[in-house]
């Protein structure tokens, strides 16, 4: 059977999607703690990011784990995310940016995305978001004061962090 031009560009770009997605999960944590990879390109500032349930105070989901790219655009005023885990108890739910420095819990500061329902087991999710351009830049500034928190049904109050530093 012969695909015309435009499924094989599909086919392609589902491909490389598939072939990013897998790095992102089998490249597994540097550390515990999570090493953070900084770059800048474009004005921009990318982040890679372990999530473990060790890092999270009160519980989080120890047979879990999460590795998130993020992309913070002030200049444009967005956030953009791919983030992939696996192995987590119950549904993802909500996925954030919390203020606050490591072993410390705080706020949301930035709402990747709320009241989702993806597999727990083994997924992927990626986006980009508004956000103001003063709450980059202070991402930016201070990157340690900030975390990634991935909130589960079986772990409301957050089964998975990372802190950006």
């Amino acid at each position: 059977m012969q695909l015309s031009k435009g499924a094989r560009t599909m086919g392609r770009v589902g491909a490389l999607v598939a072939s990013a997605t897998s790095m992102l999960v089998f490249a597994g944590p540097a550390s515990a703690a999570g090493d953070t990879a900084v770059s800048y390109e474009h004005g921009h500032e990318l982040f890679s990011v372990q999530l473990t349930g060790d890092e999270v105070r009160d519980g989080g989901d120890r047979d879990g784990d999460a590795v998130a790219r993020l992309d913070l655009d002030p200049e444009n005023e967005r956030v953009c995310y791919v983030v992939t885990w696996r192995g987590l108890d119950g549904d993802v739910t909500d996925f954030h940016i919390h203020s606050g420095s490591r072993h410390n819990d705080g706020p949301v500061f930035v709402d990747l995305f709320n009241d989702r329902h993806f597999d727990g087991e083994h997924n992927t999710a990626a986006d980009c978001v508004h956000s103001d351009e003063s709450k980059i830049r202070a991402i930016v500034e201070d990157p340690s004061d900030y975390y990634l928190m991935l909130h589960t049904t079986a772990h409301h109050a957050g089964a998975l962090r990372g802190q950006l530093d």
